[in-house]
């Protein structure tokens, strides 16, 4: 089975115009993506500031409500953003009952599909790798082999259940925490030249298509 984790977190920041940008975003972003996502992928959303409900509530995909899982792992004091989603990737892990062998594929919510190639290479290649990643630098804009697109990669679950989530606080970025685990964790690994993903960065809203 091939899950697709699109994470979020609406209230990063304070302010009501902050929510509104975020959350235009989120649902244009989710709106698009799913467009793209196989009938035979479970998509999931998890969301970490603790609400019971909210905006997230109504997507649908194949003709059935999107699971969405609450959690408060955002309150989680951490150096990088990283670890909180790691943290919230590992708890749908658990709460869906996500098998071993399963495929995660992780999608940042504000980021979007802009075809179903990734999916689609994923769903081709399932029986010959463990991990698909894209090694790049999304400042140097170039090739990095211990830095990656950290907005989506693929991976088969058992290697994220033994991933130590506080590791990444040891690392200069989350990125790079992630793309050497990609290298040592023993998964067979794919290299992956396009995504065809549209990033959207918090810090400057940089937009970047990888």
């Amino acid at each position: 089975m091939i899950y697709l984790i699109i994470t979020t977190s609406i209230s990063n920041k304070l302010g009501a115009d902050y929510y509104k940008v975020r959350k235009d975003r989120y649902v244009y972003a989710i709106a698009e993506t799913l467009k793209h996502v196989p009938s035979t992928v479970q998509p999931i959303i998890v969301e970490n500031n603790g609400y019971d409900s909210s905006f997230l509530d109504n997507f649908q995909h194949a003709g059935k409500k999107v699971p969405i899982l609450y959690t408060r792992n955002n309150s989680f004091a951490a150096n990088s953003k990283g670890v909180n989603e790691m943290l919230d990737i590992q708890v749908v892990i658990r709460h869906f009952k996500i098998q071993d062998d399963d495929i995660v594929v992780k999608l940042t919510g504000r980021y979007r599909f802009l075809s179903p190639r990734f999916l689609t290479q994923i769903m081709e290649e399932e029986k010959q790798y463990d991990i698909w990643v894209k090694f790049f630098g999304s400042c140097s804009l170039r090739f990095e082999p211990y830095d990656c697109i950290l907005g989506s990669y693929a991976i088969r679950a058992k290697f994220l259940k033994l991933f130590h989530t506080l590791s990444i606080d040891n690392y200069k970025s989350a990125e790079i925490a992630f793309a050497r685990y990609a290298r040592f964790c023993g998964g067979k690994l794919k290299e992956v030249t396009e995504l065809d993903l549209e990033c959207l960065f918090a810090e400057d809203n940089r937009l970047l298509q990888v």
